[in-house]
């Protein structure tokens, strides 16, 4: 397992770090305050293939094995403090780009990843629909057989990267007395197959926009299928299983900045002429997070060797999911509280993260959706 890292991942690492501090993190706060995502920024991470890390190079990716991609994305998480565009770098990569290239056809991948992977294009993943909850298979979206394809008809919601969508990943419903077990199906589909609905307004990751896509009587060629009928299941179990253990790496990234950033706080902070982290209230809080991100980092890593090695991951994604977002948020929180009113007011990085952290434990899966899936591995 990849935890102690080699002077070549050392330097990926270092490399992603400085650019995102250079290039990626003024003017957040107007960002974030605006509900603003910035495209420029997109094709800057695009310049440097952040959106197609682990992609070949045939393809226009940068051609990293996962566990290099997951040091790459625990960088991004820790040196851009624009936690909306990193989360919407891997919605895009985790939950799209690695899908077309591990099940779309030839054409789909020599046509759409070079453009996802340069920054040209931004995809969104559509399973979610409002009255399915966590319960993503029980989808009333159909996709009906015809002689040169399928009608689609159906809204999805809750979409990451919707309202700028140029492609969109959909799972629909194409055999519904097979239903999940093998009745549901992948599309990739270009925004003139679907219609997006308003931007929803959120408290946390703002300049991640999300929103609906909606399809009316949708006509799309048999060429829009990814993979093969009926594959939308194990293709989108396959998504969440990379997307859980990339978003854990952004996130531990993010707190470790938290971290480093608090423990410069407390260390200049003085009550009765004494540094703040001398106080045991404070110290211990602090002890506590390094020791949790460090299991996380073994967590992640873990998960991520096997991944890389073809090994049966889907238990040790779910504990990396489980423990990361629940550890993010509440650690974030911690900090917030060692920060005080200084940490509260708004446009701070800790403010920001609190909020952004706060929905961790519900994308990709629940907390209690991991916990039901580590349940059934006993």
């Amino acid at each position: 397992m990849t935890y102690i890292l080699n002077k070549q991942q050392k330097v990926l690492r270092n490399e992603i770090i400085d650019f995102s501090q250079s290039e990626l993190n003024e003017g957040v706060e107007d960002r974030d305050r605006n509900e603003r995502f910035e495209r420029a920024l997109w094709k800057k991470c695009g310049d440097l293939k952040l959106q197609g890390l682990c992609i070949p190079k045939e393809y226009g990716g940068r051609g990293l094995n996962f566990e290099n991609m997951i040091i790459a994305l625990e960088a991004l998480g820790y040196g851009c403090t624009d936690n909306g565009l990193s989360f919407s770098i891997g919605a895009h990569l985790l939950a799209c780009t690695i899908p077309i290239w591990k099940y779309g056809s030839e054409m789909q991948k020599g046509e759409y990843l070079p453009m996802l992977c340069d920054g040209s294009w931004i995809a969104a993943n559509a399973i979610t629909e409002r009255k399915s909850g966590s319960d993503v298979f029980k989808m009333s979206t159909i996709a009906s057989k015809t002689k040169n394809g399928y009608i689609l008809n159906g809204e999805k919601y809750y979409c990451t990267n919707a309202p700028l969508a140029d492609l969109t990943i959909v799972y629909a419903m194409t055999n519904e007395e097979k239903g999940a077990l093998g009745g549901v199906s992948g599309f990739v589909l270009e925004k003139k197959y679907f219609e997006v609905s308003e931007k929803i307004e959120k408290m946390g990751l703002r300049t991640a926009l999300m929103g609906g896509v909606t399809f009316k009587s949708s006509e799309v060629p048999n060429s829009t299928l990814m993979g093969e009928q009926g594959g939308g299941t194990v293709q989108f179990t396959k998504s969440m299983m990379w997307e859980r253990v990339g978003l854990s790496a952004i996130h531990i990234g993010t707190l470790q900045r938290l971290l480093d950033e608090v423990v410069v706080f407390v260390k200049k902070r003085k009550i009765a002429n004494q540094s703040i982290i001398n106080h045991q209230s404070i110290g211990h809080k602090l002890a506590d997070i390094k020791t949790r991100i460090e299991a996380a980092k073994l967590l992640i890593a873990k998960a991520a060797f096997l991944i890389e090695n073809n090994v049966k991951a889907n238990t040790a994604a779910s504990m990396a999911k489980l423990y990361v977002s629940e550890l993010y948020k509440n650690a974030s929180s911690n900090i917030l509280q060692i920060y005080g009113a200084s940490g509260y007011v708004e446009n701070t990085d800790i403010a920001r993260s609190v909020r952004d952290a706060m929905s961790s434990t519900m994308y990709s899966g629940t907390s209690e959706i991991q916990k039901n899936l580590i349940l059934r591995s006993l």
